[in-house]
């Protein structure tokens, strides 16, 4: 009697077993879990000072995404990852990986402005390129905010900015870029003389960048009137320190707290040329 109830509550368990497995997804607990690493923080929709519009769905549906540490768990195995605006649900770009364990391969997103395309760019894009001459630095820069620097042909003089031992700033021009185009993939590398001081001051040094016509050779101006600059960027404050000196920049429209000489009036808002990193080695 006692076997004969035992095999009626273990046949009970079965059938209840199988019922679950209908009604939701089987899960498999010898699968192997992979993390994928997408990384999105040079994406509009990523990072735009209001809010985080880019979400992802695995094979269909959504999935947690971690876009600080960029990594997507999932099983190993081909799958399609499909990301979207998650303002309007539009599905923005697509990609289906074969994810095997141990891979530790990034796949890097690319969108300069919110109403630009999402494309997925290679991070190792770069690292054929030959470095740049000892004293200099090797440069491609795009210009994505048009509306703020609406020159048909654009030069930026570049200067070397930095605080001395008596923390006087120290300003020095080091070079042109010529001909800026307005696109990563229509810019060409220039070669300019680093401008760097012996020794480095022990708060680094900072690229700063005008902008001029050069159909006109006149600099873009700031609401207060004077040159227009900004602070571009710092080799030492990148990680990976870059080692052979080679830079890809992309400079956008940021809109800022308010009103202030500096920045540039455009209706009734005031905004700055945010210059970004988009490769160094």
């Amino acid at each position: 009697m006692k076997n004969y109830t035992k095999n009626i509550i273990a046949v009970m368990l079965v059938l209840t077993g199988l019922s679950a497995c209908k009604k939701g997804e089987y899960v498999n607990p010898f699968a192997t879990f992979v993390d994928v690493c997408f990384d999105a923080d040079k994406t509009a929709l990523r990072s735009n000072g209001t809010g985080v519009f880019i979400a992802v769905k695995y094979n269909g549906r959504p999935i947690a995404w971690d876009v600080n540490a960029k990594k997507i768990k999932v099983v190993a195995g081909e799958g399609k990852f499909e990301f979207y605006d998650t303002r309007n649900g539009k599905v923005v770009a697509e990609k289906t990986i074969d994810v095997k364990a141990g891979s530790k391969e990034t796949y890097t997103l690319f969108q300069p402005t919110l109403d630009a395309p999402v494309a997925f760019v290679d991070p190792a894009e770069q690292d054929t390129v030959s470095a740049a001459p000892a004293g200099h630095i090797k440069v491609k820069v795009a210009n994505y905010a048009k509306d703020l620097i609406p020159f048909e042909h654009m030069d930026i003089k570049v200067s070397v900015s930095y605080f001395d031992a008596d923390w006087n700033e120290v300003v020095t021009p080091v070079g042109v870029i010529k001909d800026v185009k307005n696109a990563v993939d229509k810019a060409e590398y220039q070669i300019l003389p680093d401008g760097l001081p012996d020794p480095l001051p022990e708060l680094g040094c900072n690229y700063v960048f005008e902008f001029i016509n050069s159909d006109t050779g006149q600099p873009l101006l700031n609401y207060g009137g004077t040159n227009y600059s900004n602070m571009a960027f710092s080799p030492a404050n990148i990680n990976p320190l870059p080692v052979k000196n080679v830079f890809t920049l992309y400079m956008i429209s940021n809109k800022t707290w308010g009103e202030a000489p500096p920045f540039i009036k455009m209706g009734d808002d005031f905004y700055e040329v945010a210059t970004n990193v988009l490769f160094a080695n």
